[in-house]
Formats: structure tokens, sequence, C-alpha cells
């Protein structure tokens, strides 16, 4: 049996045989001709397995881009155009502007900071894009959780247990993100980026299905829950992603031959 990369070894040095025994009869060899060859097959097999994910990853962002501006207009701006909302709005300004800042900043970064054209063409750029990312969440992830407790509703008890579930996650990730950065770990940095911007997304996770009425209808007690599993699901499914290849594939265990 032979094994795939066997059988790739097995194309190349063909492709390379034909491309030299092609020569006319008479005519000298040419060996650089089947190099070539092997050199355009070779970055046609890379155009065809990089162009998948590209696409992919352009349809993910506009997934989430539609979401946000779902939730953006049939969440966010009805509640606006609340006189009460906007009476308790004004009177934390202190509180709401860094809050909505620090978030909307850290949403409005992150798929600036996954592009990995940037990141080879202006690292500099890109680190202090990254300072200003978690400067941000420590910014926003506290005061989401003062203003979870601002109106004093004893029976709010669960919503602030929540938002401070999803601030701590939200604030530990981005640090493991910088530490892992700073200390020259990158493939480590960019996972535990993935699970922050994924904890971001969790402000749009919550409120995505609004729409739906059946979704609306459950209690403070539930919504605190809801809050809780799709925090979790936002460091579960990165980590499944991840170790996809590893989850889906069996690696043949060497042969031990006996002497």
């Amino acid at each position: 049996m032979v094994l795939n990369g066997d059988r790739d070894n097995h194309a190349m040095l063909r492709g390379l045989h034909e491309g030299i025994g092609s020569s006319p009869v008479g005519a000298p060899l040419d060996p650089s001709r089947g190099i070539a060859q092997l050199g355009e097959a070779a970055a046609e097999k890379q155009v065809l397995h990089s162009s998948q994910p590209r696409f992919m990853k352009v349809a993910l962002w506009m997934l989430i881009g539609a979401m946000t501006l779902s939730v953006t207009l049939y969440s966010e701006v009805p509640l606006l155009r609340q006189a009460a909302e906007r009476a308790y709005l004004g009177s934390i300004l202190f509180l709401i502007v860094p809050h909505i800042t620090g978030g909307v900043l850290a949403l409005l970064i992150g798929p600036i900071q996954f592009s990995s054209r940037l990141r080879r063409r202006y690292p500099r750029f890109h680190r202090a894009l990254g300072r200003i990312y978690v400067t941000a969440v420590f910014v926003a992830a506290p005061l989401a959780i003062t203003l979870s407790k601002h109106r004093h509703d004893p029976r709010a008890i669960h919503f602030v247990v929540a938002t401070s579930v999803q601030a701590c996650t939200w604030m530990i990730t981005t640090l493991a993100a910088f530490l892992t950065a700073r200390n020259g770990h990158i493939q480590q940095h960019r996972e535990w980026m993935v699970r922050s911007y994924a904890v971001t997304l969790t402000f749009v996770g919550t409120r995505v299905l609004q729409p739906i009425p059946a979704w609306n209808r459950h209690s403070e007690a539930g919504f605190a829950i809801e809050i809780i599993i799709i925090t979790f699901l936002a460091i579960l499914i990165p980590d499944i992603a991840f170790h996809w290849r590893q989850l889906t594939t069996h690696h043949p265990r060497p042969v031990v031959l006996k002497a």
C-alpha cells in the first residue's frame, strides 16, 4: 500500500521524468522543463487549497457583519427610542460611554487583526491595534459588571452573575492572547485571540435571535443561563475548530519491525 506522501512523491518523480524524457529524439535533454512542470503543479495545488479557506473566511465575516447589523437595527436602535431608557442612559453617561466605546472598538478591531496580509506588511500597526484592543476590553468588561448592578434590582442577581462570568472570560482570554504574543508564542497567541474575539461576539450572539417571539419569553434567570451557555460555546467551538483534524483523521501508528 502506498501512503499519501509516497503517492505524491511518485507523482512528482513521474512528472519530472516525463518532462525530461519528452524531448524529441536526438535533442538534448532539458531537466528544467520537468522541474518547471513540477513547480507549476505545486503552485496550482497551493492555489486550489488556499482558495477554499479564503472563501470560508470571507463568508464568515459577512455572516458576522449581517448578524451585528441585525442586532443593531432590531435591538439597540428601538431601545434608544424609548424615553425612559434614554433618560436612564443619560444619568450614567460616565459609565455607558466608555463601555460602549470599548465594546465597539474591540468589535471593529478584531477583523482587522485577523488579516494575515496586514500582519505581514504592517507588523507595527498590527501590534498597535492589538494594544488598543486589549485596552478596550479591559475598559468595557469591568464596566459591564458595574452596569449590570447599577439598577440595584434584587431580581437581577442572575443577570449580574451571568454578566460577571461573561466579562471575566473576556478579560482572561484577552490577557492570555496578550501574554502569549509578548512571550513569542505566536500560534498560541492566535488561538487565544480567536477565543477572545469569539467572546466579544457574545454580545451579538445573545441578541441575534430576539426577532423570534419564543426567544423573548424566557425569564431573567433563563436569559442569564443563555449568556453563560453562549459564553461557554465561544470557547468550545474555536477549540473544536483548532483540533478538527486531530478529531477527524486517523494518524497511523509507526510499524515496528521485529528482528
